[in-house]
């Protein structure tokens, strides 16, 4: 009597001459697939049968290799992509590569913006376009206000302060802004050049240093600190 036979892992279905299969050990819900291809099977030559059968003892070492290689990417929060691109900030070897690395840094910083936060954001960017810098100060207010664990908002107050020689304001908003995060090196640049026009030199050393320390080609921070140290040099003798 003509039949055929397929194993799948511990269940085993032999078929004579019929398509209703006669079971020869336990089926699993995960070897439902085998009665559909045991079907297809029945039809097929012995060669095609050890073929079909290969691919199918194949597919379990396959997804086992997949899950070693972890071929799908981990998923990557945006702090945790954050502190990354700090990190290689730091340790970039031309100004090209550290001037892109920062740039990523601060699109992620500001991304860290919620909803509110960055319909605010928004707001400002388009009145200082238009230079109405009074709608501008009415939404970092607001933002402030509502969010004031945001460090951006503090960051981009400040910067409208220095832009209108707020300097007070700008230290107190920049003093606030390196409290909530330390590795704003922005923030830091920022206050150096405020320290320095409230004439607290030996401050805006230290500012200067805080910011290079994160960002050792910064445009800004490394001329100025080298100027701060050849005028306090020049002082001391």
């Amino acid at each position: 009597m003509d039949r055929a036979e397929i194993r799948c892992d511990q269940g085993s279905f032999l078929f004579r001459n019929s398509t209703a299969p006669q079971q020869h050990g336990k089926i699993s819900a995960n070897r439902k697939r085998c009665l559909s291809l045991a079907l297809v099977c029945v039809s097929l030559s012995p060669m095609m049968m050890i073929a079909l059968l290969a691919v199918l003892q194949a597919e379990p070492a396959q997804a086992a290799d997949l899950s070693r290689t972890g071929a799908e990417p981990a998923y990557q929060s945006l702090e945790d992509r954050l502190l990354e691109r700090i990190t290689a900030l730091a340790s970039a070897e031309s100004e090209a590569e550290a001037d892109e690395i920062a740039g990523e840094v601060r699109s992620l910083w500001r991304q860290q913006a919620g909803p509110t936060a960055d319909l605010l954001l928004q707001r400002a960017d388009a009145a200082l376009n238009q230079g109405d810098q009074q709608t501008a100060w009415r939404a970092y207010d607001h933002l402030r206000a509502l969010e004031p664990d945001y460090t951006e908002g503090w960051i981009v107050s400040a910067r409208l302060a220095v832009a209108n020689e707020d300097w007070g304001f700008a230290l107190e908003a920049l003093n606030q802004a390196v409290t909530l995060d330390a590795l704003r090196f922005d923030a830091w640049a920022l206050l150096g050049q405020a320290l320095e026009r409230a004439d607290a030199r030996e401050a805006a050393r230290e500012a200067y240093r805080e910011a290079l320390a994160l960002y050792p080609l910064h445009p800004r921070a490394g001329p100025a600190l080298e100027r701060l140290d050849r005028e306090l040099a020049g002082r001391a003798l």
